[in-house]
């Protein structure tokens, strides 16, 4: 069996602050290894249930964060800038047939409160984001694409938020850990690895030896797919991208009948909404 994990970091045990998310900041080292060892644990249990094949798409910030020399050696690592992708935090999700997936590490959704780090995609440009008129975060948006694919989200890892609107979108039956709880956007009272570890394992274990009652996450097609940015100058420059339509000031609508297609033309959108030209060029 063939399984694909994507992994952010501020849903990681032990992860509440941005100096433990972003290369720049003093504890960054601290966040990458929790959020290998976040990654070895749901890989262990993958194994142990049977996983064959399991690739890691590391999917936060620089996208470069987990530590290749500590992970487990059954899995693969898609790992490198996302201006190089085309496809953000599921990368490769295409490039071969995989039987399930596994988010590890995720958060919720923008707006959402008592949440570590609450966003969607990109916090800097989303305000919101929606399919079929429903706001989504990277947990439903995710498990839509890589739907239209027939594939399963079989177990999410989180904060408590993050488990509920996991739940909220994919069903009660999904396997979750809630790893923490949120008090705030940079607190949370936070289980160690030594307690949270074990339990990624075994629910990654039993996610997939259940994998015949899992259910695939298909909102009705064609998915309308519409993102609000959270100034009109990075909607103006998301709208120069191909592909996309502008339903006012700070909206854009992504049409289209492939939801991969659609994923990538938001990615491109979104990569185009944070670049600032440079100064000279006024």
């Amino acid at each position: 069996m063939k399984v694909y994990m994507s992994v952010d970091i501020e849903g990681i045990t032990g992860v509440v602050h941005g100096d433990m998310m972003m290369s720049t900041e003093r504890e960054y080292d601290r966040g990458r290894k929790l959020m290998t060892g976040d990654a070895n644990a749901a890989i262990e249990g993958l194994i142990q249930a049977g996983a064959t094949d399991i690739l890691v798409s590391d999917g936060h910030g620089p996208m470069r964060n987990i530590l290749i020399e500590d992970l487990h050696p059954a899995a693969r690592l898609m790992t490198g800038a996302g201006e190089a992708r085309d496809a953000c935090q599921l990368e490769g999700a295409d490039s071969e047939r995989f039987d399930a997936a596994v988010f590890i590490g995720y958060h919720a959704m923008a707006k959402t409160p008592r949440a570590v780090h609450p966003h969607t995609i990109a916090g800097a440009a989303v305000a919101e984001l929606r399919i079929n008129g429903r706001p989504h975060g990277e947990t439903g948006l995710n498990a839509a694409i890589l739907g239209s694919f027939g594939i399963p989200v079989i177990m999410v890892t989180g904060d408590t938020a993050t488990v509920a609107e996991a739940r909220a979108f994919l069903g009660d039956d999904i396997e979750t850990v809630a790893v923490k709880e949120a008090r705030g956007r940079n607190a949370a009272i936070c289980r160690p690895p030594a307690a949270t570890g074990p339990e990624i394992r075994e629910a990654a274990a039993r996610a997939l030896s259940n994998l015949s009652r899992a259910r695939v996450y298909a909102p009705e097609r064609p998915l309308r797919l519409e993102v609000d940015f959270l100034t009109m100058q990075q909607c103006d420059r998301a709208a120069r991208v191909a592909g996309v339509e502008r339903l006012g000031p700070v909206t854009l609508l992504v049409p289209g009948d492939d939801p991969w297609q659609q994923y990538q033309t938001l990615w491109a959108a979104l990569r185009n909404a944070l670049y600032e030209p440079a100064g000279w060029l006024g």
